[in-house]
């Protein structure tokens, strides 16, 4: 297997955009304190949404989530083109102002991806993200590590982007039809962006993360109990606006299935408690 790109220098392939050091110390710092103040879950994801929730039919994620612009909660099954559309997004709090700020240098860029005809539904700049919490649970026994992401694709329309806080994570790309072998390894490093679009990077090839490196600097934070942080990853993506709904507007089912994790959000964020009572 190759060596990994050590993530110190741009790349720019053919759907594919690195670029270090992106975001200004003073950027990197506000979020971190940002995904501080947030309160993270640990969802489970049901193999059967016909099934009741229990032991046998679900399992836990791999890494604690929060969403902004529209919660996608895994076991309401998360938004795919053409076949997943509809009930999947739940209305979530909106993007800080701070990451808003590093999206717009970004909007020269990302105009190129929306050119074509059949994005013309699409804004240019990305209005949901997903926060990924990766670090190690501890207090319960032996230490288990949760600081890395299984291989998967992204299905929602437009490119992703990423935003890289904290310790290196490796990434590998790679096509498991062709080759075992990753097709491309990046270490990426703190205050980084990642762009991934397009027929090679977005619908061929899956990527994953597998290790996250351990380091004092810079230092992170959570509200997740028995949880030692060492890295935040946002991967910014575009929902049709016209598919994001309040808890109110989801079916009965998606209501019951969700309700247990609202309620919990709405323990720290206004937003949530007015999603569970309108009337508020």
């Amino acid at each position: 297997m190759s060596e990994p790109a050590d993530g110190r220098s741009a790349i720019e392939l053919g759907g594919f955009t690195y670029a270090p050091q992106f975001m200004s110390k003073d950027e990197g710092d506000a979020l971190i304190e940002y995904f501080a103040s947030l309160q993270p879950l640990w969802e489970q994801r049901y193999r059967d949404q016909g099934k009741e929730r229990n032991q046998e039919h679900h399992r836990r994620l791999t890494r604690p989530v929060y969403w902004l612009g529209a919660w996608q909660f895994a076991c309401l099954g998360y938004y795919s083109e053409p076949d997943h559309t509809e009930h999947r997004c739940m209305r979530a709090e909106a993007i800080p102002s701070v990451a808003r700020t590093i999206l717009s240098r970004l909007e020269p860029r990302l105009a190129q991806y929306h050119s074509e005809p059949s994005d013309t539904r699409l804004e240019i700049l990305p209005n949901t993200a997903l926060i990924n919490y990766y670090g190690r649970e501890v207090g319960n026994g032996v230490p288990r590590d949760y600081a890395r992401l299984r291989m998967h694709r992204d299905h929602e329309p437009g490119p992703v982007i990423m935003f890289n806080i904290g310790q290196p994570a490796l990434i590998e790309f790679l096509d498991p039809n062709r080759s075992p072998e990753p097709e491309l390894r990046l270490w990426m490093r703190h205050r980084s962006i990642s762009i991934i679009s397009g027929p090679e990077f977005k619908d061929r090839l899956y990527h994953r993360v597998t290790q996250v490196r351990t380091g004092a600097l810079p230092a992170m934070r959570c509200q997740v109990a028995n949880f030692e942080l060492r890295r935040v990853s946002v991967s910014f993506r575009h929902v049709p606006p016209n598919k994001i709904e309040n808890f109110s507007e989801l079916p009965q089912s998606s209501q019951d299935q969700v309700r247990d994790y609202v309620e919990t959000l709405a323990r720290t964020s206004e937003h949530f408690r007015s999603q569970l009572d309108p009337a508020e």
